[in-house]
């Protein structure tokens, strides 16, 4: 008896093996990179405020709300790889005391929850903290707030996200990764002198 015979097309079928690993790794790889920038263009805004649908980082000081405190936002290079670099004067008179530089997050996988944050980070051996802002927050002042230390020599932290704590009682206590709208890289608090690189920022398990 005669069977058919089916021939393989082998294009086709390498096609499909590349899209599924492409799938694959999207869903069960264990972190999100928000910015890496080994491989990145990125461009940076100097503004007093941030537009809700910008995905550039933008740097912001407390003169949004009357305070004094000033700095910038740069690029800079060395010879392995580019980092983010703010620098300046924070104050708390008029009520004020941050400057920050910040970014929405987008594209986040439907079907998985991180739990945690994971920044490249060097300094100048102060406090500084990554705030979090999800689509259940209303108002400017509202975040959620998890403290570092930013040491002379690069070093990689993880925070996890039940280490955040909320800025006003009303909000959720919880925080889900699919939430959040935008991260922030903040210094704050007290009159000091802000300097701080950023290499890389992802959510991670």
């Amino acid at each position: 008896m005669g069977g058919t015979v089916y021939h393989l097309d082998k294009k086709k079928y390498l096609s499909f093996i590349i899209i599924l690993l492409m799938y694959s790794n999207f869903i069960w790889s264990n972190t999100m990179v928000i910015d890496d920038m080994k491989n990145s263009n990125s461009i940076v805004e100097q503004k007093d405020y941030c537009e809700e649908n910008t995905t550039r980082w933008c740097f912001v000081t407390d003169k949004v709300m009357g305070g004094v405190s000033e700095g910038n936002l740069e690029i800079k290079y060395d010879n392995e790889f580019s980092y983010y670099n703010m620098q300046g004067n924070v104050s708390t008179e008029n009520n004020g005391g941050f400057i920050q530089f910040r970014t929405q997050i987008k594209g986040h996988p439907e079907n998985k929850l991180f739990k945690g944050i994971r920044i490249k980070v060097r300094g100048n051996n102060e406090k500084y903290a990554i705030h979090l802002r999800t689509k259940y927050l209303f108002f400017p002042w509202q975040y959620y707030e998890s403290i570092f230390t930013a040491d002379n020599n690069w070093k990689i932290i993880d925070i996890p996200l039940s280490s955040f704590k909320k800025s006003n009682f009303y909000q959720p206590s919880e925080i889900s990764s699919i939430d959040i709208n935008t991260i922030g890289v903040v210094a704050i608090g007290r009159d000091f002198k802000a300097n701080i690189d950023l290499a890389f920022i992802e959510l991670t398990e």
